[in-house]
């Protein structure tokens, strides 16, 4: 599975002030001259861990130092690390012409699918375009490797369980360029790939089982000394998938109504969360991302007394997908779904030997993958 990551933007200006400025003028603004309202802002750490239930070695802990949009030593709308491509010349004359790649130089300022995005084929790399203040160039700035110890134990009991160790690139994520990008661009190279350091368990800790009845803590020590702990329960898996008029066959779901009809499971632990990841296989073995977003039941099941979760797959393709449904506890589920509002300090469990809140959360999942074959009744 392939981890997201975000960056945390601290807002202290008044939101229906920038709204009013949006709505009341079209003159084009630079965001840096909003830096007054920022002047006082304080560098925060935001600590954000999940501990996989399913396979511990890949638990993450990611620690980052948030940063603002004004600050144009990060957005500086240059191609600061020299990865920016321009378009290939073929037949060297010194200007782009139809036909030939444009590589990272596709522009900018997105319009309609006939519109020519400001930039393209300029030589130029231009705020916007790919490699131009992008993650390689923003993640390592703000990630802390700087923690003398990441440790897990239980927490009633306090014995040692695991220690965390800075990785370079412990996971990774994609960024997709399209539709909205030329065609050419958006057809041979969508997706661009960046890793990101975090905090993951030593090898000799990967084969660690959690308990689903045990509460886990993790502390953290800063340079500084400062001692930083949360703790979370340990999410059971998602249960009892269920689709009318669909069989199992093996590890594989099969549906032959067109696939117009819901998916039921529940949530084995009482949690209300249930990330969904659908990926199109193909017969090489081969997936491609398509689908994934965070579900939330509003539903108990009348049998079971659990959370129930439906999902629509009315008008997907038909083919066969490789699905994880995946259980988030409530404490991570929570931060997430609420769309990480900083100024609600009580979505993070995280404190300091002195009880000030830390920004983030850590929380736990548990997966479940299956196949699921959509079928055609009239073959």
């Amino acid at each position: 599975m392939k981890k997201h990551i975000q960056i945390i933007i601290r807002k202290t200006a008044s939101l229906s002030a920038i709204i009013f400025l949006l709505l009341g003028c079209t003159e084009e603004l630079s965001i840096a001259d909003f830096a007054e309202y920022y002047k006082n802002y304080e560098q925060e750490i935001r600590i954000e861990g999940l501990l996989d239930n399913n396979n511990f070695a890949n638990s993450i802990i990611r620690v980052d130092r948030t940063i603002l949009v004004t600050d144009t030593s990060l957005y500086n709308g240059r191609d600061d690390n020299g990865d920016w491509v321009s378009y290939t010349d073929e037949n060297g004359n010194n200007r782009w012409d139809e036909g030939e790649p444009l590589n990272d130089d596709i522009g900018y300022d997105f319009g309609g699918p006939n519109d020519e995005p400001e930039g393209r084929g300029n030589g130029i790399a231009d705020a916007g375009e790919p490699h131009v203040d992008d993650y390689l160039e923003i993640l390592p700035q703000i990630h802390d490797s700087t923690m003398v110890s990441v440790i897990l134990r239980e927490t009633e009991s306090q014995i040692f369980v695991a220690e965390f160790f800075w990785e370079t690139q412990a996971s990774e994520f994609d960024v997709i360029f399209g539709p909205g990008g030329p065609p050419e661009a958006t057809a041979s190279n969508p997706y661009l790939t960046y890793h990101y350091g975090a905090y993951i368990p030593g090898p000799e800790y990967a084969q660690i089982e959690l308990n689903e009845n045990l509460e886990y803590q993790m502390v953290l020590t800063t340079t500084e000394g400062r001692i930083i702990t949360a703790s979370t329960d340990i999410v059971g898996p998602p249960i009892n998938i269920s689709w009318e008029s669909a069989n199992w066959l093996g590890d594989t779901l099969v549906s032959l109504n067109n696939n117009y009809a819901f998916m039921n499971w529940n949530n084995s632990s009482l949690s209300a969360f249930c990330a969904v990841y659908m990926d199109e296989y193909f017969t090489d073995g081969s997936t491609r991302d398509f689908y994934g977003s965070l579900a939330v039941s509003i539903f108990t099941d009348d049998s079971t007394g659990l959370p129930k979760f439906q999902g629509n797959f009315a008008g997907i393709p038909l083919g066969i997908y490789q699905v994880k449904f995946e259980s988030v506890n409530e404490i991570y589920g929570n931060y997430v779904y609420s769309g990480l509002p900083l100024r609600d300090r009580e979505l993070s469990n995280w404190r300091d030997q002195d009880d000030n809140v830390v920004l983030g959360a850590l929380g736990s999942k548990t997966a479940i993958d299956f196949y699921l074959r959509l079928t055609s009744p009239n073959g």
